[in-house]
């Protein structure tokens, strides 16, 4: 006991600078996801086929692909082109564009579950279709993919770990510093697991309090 408490004061300061740039990765990346995937979703129910083709393409290339493989092609391919991104801004934009491609596949099929009565009720009333989709389809499609949603949240905020790779200093990275200094692997990573345990908590909190809202809007 005495040990573990020695190892983990020793630890702590550092896993926690990494958690609070895992827990700014994942927010950020989240937000990105939110909005592309939003639009990629909709994109996906576009009548007109080459801009269906477009987001199709987008939702094959990131989810076919290994999400390793994307941050290295992204952490060595940008300054190629000649735009010099720091490791986080990469880590952040890859892994926002990886989550949105799974965002856009559960908002397509959040929409898809919604009767068609309903948008051809809006179209009959008057209602342009991107109307339809904030006012009408949207809410509803929300509560049925919020569990999902929340689910590749957390897959966010663990596939945030592989971005070590690229130096980024999140939490995996912060706890390699800090196993080099402790020379104890397994109590750092049990201090590590504590940490993403408690950070999925916090967006599965979220999770239920959107679901209750909804609830009581319902009612």
């Amino acid at each position: 006991m005495n040990e573990f408490m020695h190892v983990a004061e020793i630890a702590l300061p550092l896993l926690l600078q990494g958690l609070g740039t895992t827990a700014a990765i994942s927010v950020l990346s989240i937000l990105i996801a939110i909005v592309l995937g939003s639009a990629v979703g909709y994109m996906c129910l576009s009548k007109n086929k080459a801009v269906e083709l477009i987001a199709r393409a987008f939702i094959k290339i990131f989810r076919c692909t290994p999400f390793m493989v994307q941050v290295y092609l992204a952490y060595y391919g940008l300054p190629a082109l000649g735009l010099n991104v720091s490791a986080f801004s990469t880590g952040v934009i890859i892994l926002g564009m990886y989550t949105a491609a799974y965002t856009a596949v559960i908002l397509e099929s959040g929409v898809s579950a919604i009767p068609k009565g309903q948008s051809e009720a809006s179209y009959a009333m008057g209602m342009s279709r991107f109307k339809t989709m904030v006012r009408i389809i949207f809410p509803q499609t929300l509560k049925i993919i919020v569990p999902s949603l929340t689910g590749q949240f957390v897959q966010t905020v663990k596939d945030s770990s592989i971005l070590s790779i690229i130096t980024v200093a999140e939490m995996t990275m912060m706890t390699k510093e800090a196993i080099g200094i402790t020379f104890s692997p397994l109590i750092v990573y049990i201090c590590t697991g504590v940490l993403y345990w408690a950070l999925n908590l916090v967006i599965e909190f979220a999770s239920r309090c959107i679901e209750k809202h909804n609830n009581r809007v319902a009612i």
